[in-house]
C-alpha cells in the first residue's frame, strides 16, 4: 500500500479554520486513478462555493484532473490524466494538489475583453 496525501486550497477565510486542507488515503497497488479520484470525492474533502466551482488537480505543474460543481447531484470528476491508469502512476510523488481554476473558476477558456 501507498499513501497519497491530496491538498486543496481554502475556499473562504473560514474554510481553513474548520475544515481540514489535507487528506492522506491509502492506495492499493492496482487502484485506478479514476477509483482514487472518486474517493477523494466520497470524502466530502473539496469544498466548493458559488465563486469556487471547478477545482483542478496537479501533480508538480501537470493538471491530471479537474472536479466540477454539481450542486444538485454532487461533484464530478473530468480526467486529464487516463482514468484507467493507476493512482500510484499517475501520482508518482505522493502529493495531488487541488486549486481553484480558469475564469470564475471553470474550465472553460477566458473569453477575450469585450466578446460576447
Amino acid at each position: 500500500m501507498k499513501e497519497i496525501t491530496v491538498t486543496r486550497e481554502s475556499v473562504c477565510a473560514a474554510d481553513d479554520q474548520t475544515m481540514p486542507l489535507e487528506l492522506v488515503l491509502q492506495v492499493a497497488e492496482t487502484e485506478a486513478f479514476s477509483s482514487f479520484i472518486q474517493r477523494v470525492i466520497g470524502a466530502d474533502f473539496l469544498q466548493f462555493s458559488s465563486t469556487y466551482t471547478c477545482a483542478t488537480g496537479f501533480v508538480g505543474s501537470d493538471p491530471v484532473a479537474r472536479v466540477l460543481a454539481n450542486f444538485v447531484t454532487g461533484p464530478v470528476a473530468e480526467f486529464v490524466a487516463p482514468a484507467a491508469a493507476l493512482a500510484s502512476a499517475v501520482v508518482p510523488s505522493g502529493l495531488l494538489e487541488f486549486r481553484w481554476s480558469g475564469s470564475n473558476n471553470s474550465s472553460k477558456p477566458t473569453p477575450l475583453r469585450g466578446a460576447a
